[in-house]
């Protein structure tokens, strides 16, 4: 169970990809190098794809899944990023090619603290990605069809 300031940080990482231009998010979007907490597709930048990470504690971080989806960040998306809440980890952490954001309770803000590498996505790996959005269960057909039948009668 997910704690309440991993929901939290979800929902700002989420923000963030808004605000950089990400127009479609997912939350928990399953990808091939496993669930991602939040990930994005940008239209502005050749469909560019942006993944975030939540981590609220130190267990969290040195988990076995995460160092599975740092190897296969190439499967995952174009930028990955860590988000932490402040000081939780050092800049020089085990994912020197992920981006990490912090965020600080006193300002309720993100900030950059490292800039992610551009991961090199085949078309195959970005198609992956879609394909996973798409059946992922985060667009259920049965909830649009509720949602347009109330809108109709």
């Amino acid at each position: 169970m997910k704690s309440d300031l991993h929901k939290q940080l979800q929902v700002k990482g989420e923000n963030y990809l808004l605000h950089k231009g990400y127009w479609v998010r997912a939350r928990e979007m399953p990808t091939n190098g496993g669930i991602i907490d939040v990930w994005g597709i940008s239209n502005i930048r050749d469909y560019e794809t942006a993944a975030i990470e939540v981590k609220v504690s130190r267990n969290d971080y040195r988990s076995r899944s995460q160092k599975y989806k740092e190897h296969s960040a190439e499967y995952i998306a174009n930028y990955c990023y860590i988000l932490c809440p402040e000081y939780l980890m050092g800049l020089e952490h085990e994912s020197p090619n992920w981006g990490v954001l912090w965020y600080s309770e006193k300002t309720d803000r993100l900030k950059l603290m490292r800039k992610p590498i551009r991961f090199e996505m085949t078309d195959r790996a970005k198609l992956g990605a879609i394909i996973n959005f798409f059946y992922s269960g985060i667009n259920k057909p049965n909830k649009l069809l509720n949602v347009s039948l109330k809108n109709n009668y």
